[in-house]
């Protein structure tokens, strides 16, 4: 709930400063939030990614002034707080996604949520009919892939469940047994390959039964076919449920599915 008035967007709207400095001080705690939220997803960067977020995210407070219509406190919250995570996002892109554009890093995101957030699964599809017009050649797509998944070095510390830090060399030494000074960028590749691949069915497996089934028919998970490119009404039928049914279980299904795994995702 905003503490904001008619009066103070109003004048704020006219270049009040002292209306403008309440807006400021009334979107920090909202822009502080945003900020710890994008920079969580991309933990390496620390807390010099998320002051750079709070930057962004207060030069798009200033923009959203002179360009809101109205001065309704409730819409005016609402439109900042869409500016502030759509502007956060692509400084968020542009920090973490070097080598592709934005727009490619998007598509590939895009390719991520057909995938079911196996990013090499989405490296294929990225390339892929299914994208329609944002089909990626295949080294667009690989590049995609590196970009997203982040260029990754031996020597990076990482946390592990003990609380100890360790290198990645080390942590990948404890959980495949390959001496740390033998482990190469290709066996961390192959490593952060099956970390994904188990994360992703430990995430569906923390989905409703019903959810986690529509998912795995999409993408045709073992032991569920494949359904991806027929219509809901066949997966319907076999669930014994209604296509609204369907519908709602991939709507909701995928929006969990999203939150989990990215909160999984940090902890490699």
């Amino acid at each position: 709930m905003t503490h904001l008035t008619h009066a103070q967007i109003a004048a704020a709207k006219n270049n009040d400063l002292g209306a403008i400095t309440e807006i400021i001080r009334e979107t920090e705690t909202l822009i502080s939030s945003r900020a710890r939220y994008y920079a969580g997803s991309a933990m390496e960067h620390g807390n010099t990614l998320a002051e750079d977020l709070r930057q962004t995210g207060r030069i798009a407070v200033w923009q959203c002034i002179g360009k809101f219509e109205g001065d309704a406190p409730a819409a005016f919250m609402a439109y900042i707080d869409r500016h502030v995570n759509a502007t956060m996002l692509e400084t968020l892109r542009a920090e973490t996604r070097p080598g592709v554009t934005a727009r490619a890093a998007k598509d590939f995101e895009s390719a991520l949520v057909l995938a079911g957030g196996d990013p090499y699964e989405a490296e294929r599809i990225a390339a892929s009919d299914a994208m329609g017009d944002r089909r990626m050649t295949p080294e667009h797509a690989y590049a995609a892939r590196l970009s997203w998944l982040g260029l990754d070095y031996i020597d990076r510390p990482v946390p592990c469940e003990d609380g100890e830090t360790f290198t990645l060399a080390e942590k990948i030494e404890r959980e495949t047994g390959t001496p740390a000074e033998l482990i190469t960028p290709a066996d961390i590749a192959s490593h952060r390959r099956t970390v994904i691949h188990d994360q992703v069915h430990r995430t569906l497996g923390l989905l409703s039964e019903r959810q986690r089934h529509v998912l795995k028919a999409d993408h045709g998970i073992a032991p569920v076919g494949y359904y991806g490119d027929g219509p809901d009404a066949d997966l319907a039928d076999d669930m014994g449920v209604t296509t609204e049914q369907v519908r709602q279980a991939r709507k909701k299904g995928k929006a969990r599915f999203s939150e989990l795994y990215r909160a999984g995702a940090r902890a490699w």
